[in-house]
């Protein structure tokens, strides 16, 4: 079922821009299309779904992918989905833009398409959750846009590196262990950040220390969008 999130961010990028929703490309339903022409396809899930269709349409058409990243929300209680609110309250958890990361590992290999863009987009949200018997407790049925707060926009594999932190001594040789401590994450999350430099392009193995690859940024990086 589509949410109020998704609904909200095809208006953003179609109508509301000068675009369109819901159009039918070349066999496939895209979510909106922007007023210069560009393919929007949102996605909240795991950015890998989307592999398909891209190498599909990206020879013959301009796309962005555009992914939400709740960096606040409000908790709604209900009964039903569709009944009164219980209660609201908000979140102690805060997000950050840097967990884009473990859906972009989905899209690596795709970044160096110069007809390929993907948005970040930093967002506050309402979360209406309802009861279940199973764990966690509860079911999430829809999710509202509130607010956005922020934005960055990969539109050349160097533009990864905006979702570290500015100073973050990428061109100085560093493990993923250097990364998750820098990071203040945990070694498998600075893995998967890894593995996206690698792939796309923005970051190469330049040695190995023990069982650990050695990275830096690449320098001289082009790309045409």
């Amino acid at each position: 079922m589509e949410t109020n999130l998704h609904r909200s961010l095809k208006e953003r990028h179609g109508p509301t821009a000068g675009g369109r929703c819901e159009v039918s490309v070349d066999g496939f339903r895209i979510d909106a299309v922007a007023a210069d022409g560009t393919l929007v396809e949102i996605q909240s899930g795991g950015l890998g779904a989307l592999r398909p269709k891209l190498r599909s349409l990206l020879p013959r058409h301009r796309i962005r992918v555009v992914k939400p990243i709740a960096l606040s929300r409000v908790v709604v209680r209900r009964a039903s989905a569709d009944g009164p609110d219980l209660s609201r309250r908000r979140s102690p958890r805060r997000g950050s833009l840097i967990e884009a990361f473990e859906d972009l590992v989905g899209l690596a290999p795709l970044l160096p398409d110069p007809n390929l863009s993907v948005e970040i987009l930093g967002v506050a949200i309402e979360e209406v959750r309802v009861p279940r018997r199973r764990r966690p407790g509860f079911s999430v049925v829809d999710r509202r846009l509130l607010d956005v707060r922020e934005a960055v926009i990969i539109d050349s594999v160097d533009d990864l590196w905006a979702l570290l932190p500015v100073d973050f001594p990428r061109f100085e040789p560093f493990s993923t262990a250097d990364l998750a401590r820098d990071l203040g994450t945990a070694r498998p999350f600075a893995q998967r950040v890894a593995y996206c430099l690698r792939c796309a392009g923005a970051a190469q193995s330049v040695a190995k220390r023990g069982n650990s690859y050695i990275y830096t940024a690449r320098t001289g990086i082009v790309a045409v969008k």
